[in-house]
């Protein structure tokens, strides 16, 4: 190609083109082969080069419509809820099924987008909190997002202060299981794939809240007049025995339990035998 004064033409177009350096270009070759009957000389190729093109322009950012962009996040808001039902009916029976299934009522009912809304507090968050352990200084630095207002919110900070630090640094406060299992969902190219990660996000979130009500009925125990002392039917006293910010907390769950739109008012709804909780 030097020889044939190739470079030579190409170098002098981008240079008449005002091409600047790390241009991206496409050049156009054409090979030809000649005719010969010694087969070591009919492979001979001949290159030519068109004149170069630029191939690639700077990206220019093309947003959607808040409508186009509102139906593509409705799409696999859909499809879980979709496969959550799936699951409901193969997998699982008893209280956890009735509470995922009320979940799934409550999600109807709410509506796209509202229901992604629709969250719980964190175990280990709950735990480190309420426990009996933890210093006042400790929960207030936990709760410095929303300044000690109930609900809580953002994560437990960064540990300062003492306590039983069960909860590792800047845990979140709360997690939102249509949200979580929509995000794992996403861009999924086999459908078996969502549905265990649906699966998955279900029996965690039931879980956790089930475990983190236990936690706070034992703590409850810890200071309470009787070893019976029942968590739902605590008028706050014994839950401020632990400490006035636990017993602000204590009544925020509580307060939950019974409000039919969260999460938590199924706890409220059955036997709970298959935990073996005695909070009811």
């Amino acid at each position: 190609m030097r020889q044939t004064g190739q470079l030579a033409l190409i170098h002098r177009d981008m240079v008449r083109n005002l091409m600047p350096n790390g241009t991206k270009v496409r050049l156009a070759a054409r090979l030809f082969r000649r005719a010969n009957a010694d087969p070591r000389l009919r492979w001979m190729i001949s290159v030519l080069f068109s004149k170069p093109v630029v191939n690639v322009r700077d990206a220019e950012d093309v947003g959607a419509t808040p409508a186009v962009s509102a139906q593509a996040e409705k799409k696999p808001a859909e499809q879980v809820l979709f496969q959550a039902s799936i699951i409901l009916e193969a997998h699982w029976s008893g209280d956890r099924a009735l509470r995922i299934k009320d979940w799934l009522k409550l999600a109807e009912q709410i509506g796209y987008p509202g229901f992604l809304d629709l969250w719980h507090y964190i175990r280990v968050a709950v735990f480190e909190y309420e426990n009996w352990d933890t210093t006042e200084g400790r929960r207030k630095a936990m709760t410095a997002t929303t300044g000690g207002s109930l609900p809580f919110d953002g994560t437990t900070g960064s540990m300062s202060g003492t306590g039983t630090f069960s909860a590792p640094p800047d845990t979140p406060s709360r997690n939102y299981p249509f949200r979580t299992m929509i995000n794992k969902c996403r861009g999924q190219s086999n459908v078996l794939d969502c549905h265990g990660m649906t699966g998955n996000e279900l029996k965690f979130a039931e879980n956790e809240i089930l475990q983190s009500i236990a936690d706070m009925a034992k703590q409850i125990k810890r200071v309470g007049p009787a070893a019976g002392t029942d968590f739902t039917s605590v008028s706050g006293s014994t839950a401020d025995s632990i400490s006035p910010l636990a017993g602000e907390f204590y009544r925020d769950v509580k307060a939950r339990l019974t409000d039919p739109n969260t999460l938590y008012a199924t706890y409220m709804k059955y036997t709970q035998d298959t935990s073996n909780i005695p909070i009811w």
